[in-house]
């Protein structure tokens, strides 16, 4: 398909045909580099071998993305937009995208192989712990507090 003309005279391109190849390219590679965090070797390691004894380091690994595109055209309103010699004015178009993600990963167990026998031991991250059961803690008080007045809840909620 051709250019179109625009009531001016300038060239545009119908957006049918504009190029969305290398966005589409770019997107394409980072989500593969982004995926190869989660494959099989990030999640067991190598194997540690002492004697009759092997270890498996595991761990667990979270990735998140998100992008967007976007592509439009448009043009002035015909009132407001008008030139001196009275033409309608140019139209125009345009795209743009992004996006962002995040990977994580920790351990969370060893694999102990020894003498024939296979077994698990957990990795505990105690900092965990602690700020799960304080923040478990926090949200009991709060609402034992409520139940206890409920009153002086309702008028914190009203902003009173």
């Amino acid at each position: 398909m051709a250019n179109r003309k625009t009531e001016t005279g300038q060239d545009r391109l119908p957006m049918e045909n504009m190029d969305v190849q290398p966005a589409m390219e770019t997107i394409q590679g980072t989500l593969s580099r982004f995926l190869d965090t989660a494959n099989v070797n990030r999640v067991y390691g190598e194997p540690i071998r002492e004697d009759e004894v092997t270890i498996i380091p595991t761990a667990e690994v979270l990735a998140g993305l998100g992008f967007g595109l976007g592509f439009g055209a448009g043009s002035a309103p015909a009132e407001e937009g008008k030139e001196a010699g009275g033409e309608a004015p140019a139209t125009g178009g345009g795209g743009g995208g992004g996006g962002g993600g995040k990977t994580f990963s920790r351990p969370v167990a060893v694999v102990v192989v020894s003498r024939g026998s296979v077994y698990v031991e957990p990795v505990v991250d105690i900092t965990k712990v602690a700020l799960a059961t304080i923040t478990a803690a926090g949200f009991m008080m709060a609402t034992l507090l409520g139940f206890l007045n409920p009153r002086q809840m309702v008028k914190q909620l009203k902003g009173e």
